[in-house]
């Protein structure tokens, strides 16, 4: 499995807080079967963490050598999770962001109560901006809770969808749940990530989620969402318009 969606890059956010702790997850994730993973700490101006490109910082790559002399086997890929508050603050901070493996595709994300003209303004700019916008965890938003018709339309703008783990076991509540379950069925997911913060409370295990959506909507989805998408999104492959 590809997990594109972790907060496993230590001591940067508000995922893990030492080195061992996100050796620890890694290993866990490649136990479970995931061997690939883009690291995607929080961009998040002004509000939370404000760290400019893991690159720059050479974050991404100490950490890689790390993982390399800890002989656990799992491809590492930079990345991070945009929150788009504001147009302005998109343009402010464009050169700072770190795409999915240098590619086109952005992780971005939303506070949980906004509103859906925010998120279609977000996949606009990011499209203008020759970006490939993937919306983190789209069933934990109030808008598209509540909605039967935005997370299509945030499609039809351009943007694709990744879930999180645990969601389709009600992990982030039942309206999360029901959401997800909507979303599985009409096919509107294209990713799904970990969102691993945690080798305990958030660990980046994904198995038993791939297991479910296979047993529901079968293996093709199943290995599309946990696998196949994401590999033709780290060689750069747009997949709108071509994905299961």
């Amino acid at each position: 499995m590809i997990d594109i969606h972790s907060h496993i890059l230590p001591m940067v956010d508000d995922g893990c807080q030492s080195i061992d702790q996100a050796l620890q997850m890694l290993d866990q994730a490649y136990r479970d079967g995931t061997d690939e993973i883009v690291l995607t700490p929080h961009l998040a101006y002004p509000y939370h963490f404000e760290n400019p490109s893991v690159k720059k910082k050479g974050l991404f790559s100490d950490f890689q050598r790390i993982v390399k002399d800890a002989g656990i086997p799992v491809k590492l890929y930079p990345g991070c999770e945009f929150l788009f508050d504001s147009v302005e603050s998109f343009y402010e901070h464009l050169d700072e962001i770190t795409t999915c493996n240098d590619t086109r595709y952005l992780l971005m994300e939303f506070f949980f109560d906004a509103d859906g003209k925010k998120m279609i303004e977000a996949v606009r700019c990011a499209v203008e901006n020759d970006l490939i916008p993937v919306i983190a965890h789209p069933e934990r938003y109030e808008s598209i809770q509540v909605s039967d018709h935005l997370a299509r339309d945030l499609v039809s703008s351009g943007a694709l969808l990744q879930m999180n783990k645990g969601s389709v076991f009600g992990k982030y509540g039942m309206m999360a749940r029901d959401t997800v379950m909507d979303l599985l069925e009409a096919h509107l997911i294209s990713f799904a990530g970990s969102d691993g913060h945690h080798p305990i409370h958030r660990s980046a295990r994904m198995y038993r989620d791939y297991q479910f959506v296979k047993e529901l909507y079968g293996r093709d989805y199943s290995e599309a969402i946990f696998n196949d998408n994401a590999a033709k999104m780290l060689r750069n492959v747009d997949i709108r318009g071509t994905k299961e």
